[in-house]
């Protein structure tokens, strides 16, 4: 099956350090990500390999999932893969140095498993990924001027 992808960009007016370690801390995760209410982070080990169990709360269900980190390059990619949850579900995020402030591109893809998975992702695709990935741009901005 061909994937679904979106795709967005934002800019944040902070270094691309501070963006990347803000994005890579998974203590942190509840402050920028959407809907994300706690964060259990790997104890073994940090970077590509990692996987963290995170709790969303989405309508009202809390939902719980698990990521794996398959793109660690400081202080430019980030990316994980759902372990549990939205299984094989990924997202990436790439840093721009842009002058003072920092270019973010998100990118979510999902392979469907099957044609009825794929027919189903089609009539209720992700209505409000912008309106996400807004959220979370807007989340980076004042975490970062704090």
């Amino acid at each position: 099956m061909k994937p679904v992808s979106f795709t967005y960009s934002g800019t944040v007016a902070s270094p691309m350090d501070r963006v990347f370690d803000l994005l890579t801390d998974p203590t942190r995760m509840v402050e920028w990500l959407p809907g994300c209410r706690n964060v259990t982070p790997a104890t073994d080990r940090k970077g590509k390999g990692a996987r963290h169990r995170v709790e969303f709360l989405r309508k009202g269900q809390r939902v719980n999932a698990e990521i794996e980190i398959i793109d660690y390059n400081p202080p430019t990619s980030f990316g994980w893969v759902e372990i549990r949850g939205r299984t094989g579900a990924r997202t990436f995020f790439a840093l721009q140095f842009q002058g003072g402030a920092t270019m973010i591109t998100m990118k979510h893809v999902w392979t469907p498993k099957s044609w009825r998975a794929w027919l189903n992702g089609q009539f209720y695709r992700r209505r409000h990924a912008h309106a996400t990935f807004d959220g979370l741009l807007q989340n980076l901005r004042k975490v970062l001027m704090k």
